[in-house]
C-alpha cells in the first residue's frame, strides 16, 4: 500500500494498530451471518431496540446517533 503523504506520529501508530488487527482476519466464501443479541432468536426488531434504549437511561447529548 502506498500513501500520498507520509504517516507520522499518531497516524503511523494508528496504521500499525489497524494492520495488527487485520492480520488475524480470515476471509471465507461463506455468506455473512448476523446475530442480534437483544432478542432470543437473534433477529433484529424495532421493539427490542426500543426496549434496550428505554432500559439504558437517557442518552447524553454529546453522543451522535
Amino acid at each position: 500500500i502506498q500513501f500520498r503523504r507520509s504517516l507520522v506520529g499518531e497516524r503511523w501508530n494508528s496504521w500499525l494498530h489497524l494492520v495488527r488487527r487485520l492480520m488475524d482476519v480470515q476471509l471465507s466464501d461463506h455468506p455473512d451471518l448476523f446475530h442480534w443479541k437483544l432478542t432470543r432468536i437473534g433477529v433484529f426488531t424495532v421493539k427490542s431496540m426500543f426496549l434496550d434504549l428505554i432500559d439504558s437511561g437517557p442518552i447524553p447529548r454529546s453522543i451522535h446517533i
